[in-house]
């Protein structure tokens, strides 16, 4: 008896990879559940994408988001999913290697493209982000160069005020040293002291003086 051959297509898109394991397995890869089969083949179509694809986790997650019940599929639970197959194949070895040879994977030269293009992505969000970054700084030290200016002014209106009322030898006085204000001080202190010595006890002894 001739034995019957299948044949294996030639698979070239992930759309086309993933009907092609829902149709085998019967198992919807995109289903949002924590039940392990579930859970395992759509961590096999991971695998399958990052090692005939090149798809690295971001591509990966990119077109997972695509199908409606899987939205929050972000970059770690790729990786994650990708990390865990290494864990879940061991124990079902014979049956996963079996299920890879319906793959017969060529990827289209778009497809192909993908993980420089990824690279080319990584790399925008990654210089979009520190350019919004040097850009929040730069404003936040413009704010503040912005009130310091402002601080300065501030005190210069003050200043200018407060010269407006003291004598010269006051304001000369603000611009001595800790050592020179003591010794003014000093000075100062003797001649108020001498002024007080100066002045008439009462005006009985003026009287007295002047006869």
């Amino acid at each position: 008896m001739e034995e019957t051959k299948i044949e294996v297509p030639v698979l070239k898109t992930p759309k086309e990879i993933s009907d092609l394991l829902i149709q085998i397995s019967g198992i919807d890869i995109f289903e949002k559940t924590r039940v392990r089969n579930v859970i395992e083949h759509r961590a096999f179509f991971c695998y399958l994408l990052k090692e005939k694809f090149d798809l690295g986790p971001s591509a990966i997650s990119s077109f997972m988001r695509t199908q409606p019940k899987l939205k929050t599929y972000d970059h770690a639970t790729a990786i994650h999913a990708l990390k865990m197959f290494k864990f879940y194949k061991p124990y079902r070895k014979e049956y996963f290697d079996n299920l890879e040879t319906y793959f017969n994977i060529s990827a289209d030269e778009n497809y192909q493209q993908l993980p420089s293009l990824e690279n080319m992505v990584n790399k925008y969000v990654l210089y979009k982000s520190r350019y919004y970054n040097a850009k929040s700084k730069n404003k936040r030290h413009e704010d503040k160069l912005k009130k310091l200016k402002e601080n300065i002014k501030d005190l210069e209106d003050f200043k200018r005020k407060a010269t407006a009322v003291l004598t010269e030898n006051e304001i000369l006085y603000r611009d001595l040293d800790e050592k020179q204000m003591q010794v003014y001080d000093e000075r100062a202190a003797l001649i108020l002291k001498s002024f007080e010595w100066q002045k008439p006890k009462n005006e009985y002894e003026v009287i007295n003086c002047a006869s």
